[in-house]
């Protein structure tokens, strides 16, 4: 048997579309280093532990966008799930119980991600949370997929198929759209633990931040993932 190699892959590099995602990509990647990195929370270490969740939303974005530009897509669609669970990993951390948190620090805890959801929005009363429930319902199957490479995965490394360039396009659409939205939960967190003293500064450049990344998420076409 022949080893396969990343030039199975088609030309998707020289595709307009592809080459538009990874410039949006690489916006978001750069974007989030220097409009985020460095602002101070003053907040309890749960908080902090959600700030660094989201911030390793954005390493796989990043990593995401390595990957394909290196012809490794099979390993950039393997990190589709991790980042969804990354994600709602923060948002559960802020609003986890005292209990939950020790079972946590302990290593005793596995998320459910449906579960953890419905207790985020249960928990915190925003709204915009539920969505992720139905995002989770229409991708869990194919991102475990990609994860432990069930057929769809595989065949599409195998050369068998031509793995249309859309795909691609979807593939980092997607993950800049995620990390877009870890920067959203960063921005409120910035917000809701700003230093005292410092809250009306603060709440300017949230605003400021917040208007750069709707207009992010209006590129993507990805405004409810």
């Amino acid at each position: 048997m022949e080893a396969t190699t990343p030039e199975i892959w088609p030309n998707y590099m020289e595709n307009a579309g592809v080459q538009g995602a990874l410039a949006t990509a690489r916006h978001v990647a750069s974007w989030s280093e220097e409009s985020l990195y460095g602002l101070e929370l003053h907040a309890p270490e749960s908080d902090h532990m959600a700030a660094t969740a989201f911030a390793v939303v954005h390493e796989h974005q990043k990593s995401c966008l390595i990957l394909v530009k290196e012809g490794l897509v099979g390993s950039a669609t393997a990190l589709m799930r991790p980042s969804v669970e990354v994600f709602v990993r923060g948002l559960w951390l802020q609003w986890a119980t005292d209990e939950e948190l020790a079972r946590f620090q302990k290593g005793e805890d596995s998320i459910n991600i449906e579960r953890a959801i419905k207790l985020i929005v249960q928990r915190s009363n925003i709204m915009r949370y539920k969505d992720l429930l139905g995002m989770w319902a229409l991708s869990k199957e194919t991102l475990h997929g990609y994860v432990h490479h069930g057929y769809q995965s595989l065949v599409r490394r195998s050369g068998q198929i031509d793995v249309p360039p859309a795909e691609i396009v979807s593939l980092l659409n997607f993950c800049s759209a995620l990390a877009t939205h870890a920067s959203i939960e960063l921005t409120e967190l910035a917000d809701k633990r700003a230093i005292p003293g410092q809250e009306a500064t603060r709440r300017n450049l949230v605003n400021k931040l917040q208007a750069e990344l709707v207009a992010t998420l209006g590129t993507l076409s990805l405004a409810d993932i």
